[in-house]
């Protein structure tokens, strides 16, 4: 567990951007489809907030990234895979953009502590409830951890649908594909009006689903 909570690196999130952007403009046509003034409410965090998204390929953060622009980016805190961390070069640039090695089913309690600490000192988290990539592009169950954060936190949900990912380069694929990219900012959903105070497993479980399906419809997959 770590003490500290990384903290995006600026100069790496600019020095990254141009290169990616135009890749991802010109190979993968990229198109982002979001309200100005949602993610001017997420970067300037009147409330908490959480972004989730379905995850099916390596696309996926970078094209958040450059969708969501800047301003959010620099205050992201995200989980990720462990095993990513193990190599001393990747984990610095993992951890310059803002992730931290954790249980993305956010089973362990200690994740749980970890990211709300980060969200109640004005961290903005990226999840990606799946827990890991879809093999095959179809929206998988959500892990409701996010919803129990959420609700404690007195936070935002923002619902984010990714299309193309999975043909551009799913998961196992070794080279990508050019194929259209579409990334889909939906409204943002107010978790504490959704649940009751002593809210249960099952109310969790059930918003958590209402969330998948919001995910669902923004990325073309219903």
């Amino acid at each position: 567990m770590q003490d500290s909570l990384p903290q995006p690196k600026l100069w790496v999130l600019r020095a990254g951007r141009m290169p990616v952007e135009l890749v991802y403009r010109f190979y993968f046509r990229l198109r982002c489809e979001k309200d100005a003034q949602q993610i001017a409410h997420i970067a300037t965090q009147i409330r908490p907030a959480i972004v989730v998204f379905n995850h099916s390929s390596h696309l996926d953060v970078p094209a958040i990234a450059l969708c969501v622009g800047e301003r959010v980016m620099r205050r992201v805190l995200m989980p990720g895979k462990k095993e990513l961390f193990q190599k001393p070069w990747l984990a610095w640039f993992l951890r310059s953009c803002g992730a931290i090695p954790l249980d993305r089913d956010l089973r362990d309690i200690r994740a749980v502590r970890t990211l709300l600490r980060g969200i109640q000192s004005g961290r903005i988290l990226l999840i990606a409830p799946e827990g890991t990539r879809s093999p095959d592009g179809r929206v998988r169950s959500f892990k409701s951890g996010f919803v129990k954060i959420a609700h404690r936190a007195n936070a935002v949900v923002v619902p984010i649908g990714i299309q193309g990912a999975a043909e551009a380069l799913p998961k196992g694929g070794k080279f990508p594909k050019p194929r259209p990219l579409t990334v889909r900012v939906g409204e943002a959903i107010d978790v504490a009006a959704r649940l009751p105070a002593k809210a249960t497993l099952e109310d969790y479980d059930a918003l958590a689903e209402h969330i998948r399906r919001r995910v669902i419809v923004l990325a073309g997959k219903d």
